[in-house]
């Protein structure tokens, strides 16, 4: 609310001969915003430009936010729907243009755009652009602030030629890192490390005013992207969990149909108990655990006469008592005995 209510100030004090350039105008509203944020830390009782440009790229990142959660949850989504996508692919190889046709309806119906993540990158280029010529050509008011550590001028790239190069390609890899949607990606690997490489790279050359700016820019970003991380995490989990209930309703409603069908009625306890069994696998046999039931290894002694041990499985009790897994109820259809069968000696009798 300070830039906007002091916006007039920008009009009021610029130069005349600025005329219609919005290139110029663009370059002075950035000095001024960068002045306006030393005005800050002047109030703090801490007077840096180093600091001035955090206050600055605080608000330039809360103005460009929107676009990037825009872009993030559409990048989201679209990694979402890469099985989805593979299946097409199989579904009609060879048919490039149906796979475009079925690709885009089906981010239609998903409501993806995958325009989406260029819309942060075009916004974000001049805005490097303009404080790029601002920083050249920018004079501060008190040239005595105008460092930062080991850094004398900001208008001038790291005297050291590395350090402040390693720390932009560290924080922008952080942003990056918290960003990818899929890390088994070759591709997002791949941009992973090379991305934070590039741009670390650049800015040996760069003013170190502006590699300022792309620290804090991707540092206030890993931030927001964390928080971001969390709720979506919180979100998948609720869609996971009213995706499993609807499954387990329409499984109801099946065994409600097949009851009917048969004539029975239908037990919720029955339902409620079969959804709480597990089907567990102890030598190569498959067998019901019912609620409350753990399996546990236990070493006994292989004859009573030796000292030799060897492990089994039992099951263990709610009330932790023990008993031989082969006493639990075995998963499938039984296995025929002899008794079955006739042999040709004539039928059993009922």
């Amino acid at each position: 609310m300070f830039a906007f209510s002091k916006l007039w100030l920008v009009v009021a004090s610029s130069p005349s001969e600025l005329g219609f350039n919005p290139w110029a105008w663009l370059k002075y509203g950035f000095t001024w915003a960068v002045e306006r944020s030393f005005d800050i830390t002047m109030m703090l009782g801490i007077p840096s430009y180093a600091l001035g440009i955090f206050f600055f790229t605080v608000i330039i990142k809360i103005l460009l936010q929107p676009a990037m959660t825009k872009q993030q949850r559409s990048t989201r989504q679209m990694g979402r729907l890469q099985p989805q996508l593979q299946e097409l692919q199989k579904r009609y190889a060879g048919n490039q243009q149906r796979i475009q046709q079925e690709t885009m309806k089906l981010y239609r119906e998903a409501g993806v755009s995958p325009f989406a993540s260029c819309l942060p990158l075009l916004l974000q280029m001049p805005i490097l652009f303009a404080l790029f010529r601002a920083v050249r050509d920018f004079t501060p008011n008190f040239p005595q602030y105008y460092s930062f550590f080991w850094i004398s001028d900001l208008s001038k790239p790291d005297p050291s030629g590395w350090l402040l190069p390693l720390i932009v390609g560290a924080a922008m890899f952080l942003q990056q890192y918290l960003s990818i949607t899929n890390k088994k990606d070759q591709t997002q690997r791949m941009m992973l490390y090379i991305m934070p490489i590039m741009f670390g790279f650049f800015t040996r050359n760069f003013p170190a005013f502006l590699a300022l700016y792309w620290i804090y820019y991707s540092l206030v970003g890993a931030v927001i992207q964390f928080y971001l991380n969390k709720q979506w995490a919180k979100d998948d989990a609720r869609e996971a969990e009213e995706r499993r209930l609807r499954e387990e309703e329409e499984k109801k409603q099946k065994r409600i149909k097949k009851a009917e069908q048969k004539g029975k009625t239908f037990v919720e306890e029955d339902f409620d108990q079969q959804k709480d069994e597990k089907i567990v696998t102890v030598g190569g046999v498959d067998y019901i655990l019912p609620p409350g039931y753990t399996l546990r290894d236990k070493k006994v002694k292989a004859h009573p006469y030796s000292d030799e041990e060897e492990t089994i499985t039992v099951a263990v009790m709610p009330d932790g008592r023990e008993k031989p897994v082969s006493s639990l109820k075995k998963s499938g259809p039984p296995t025929p005995s002899l008794s079955d069968f006739g042999f040709g000696l004539g039928k059993k009798k009922k």
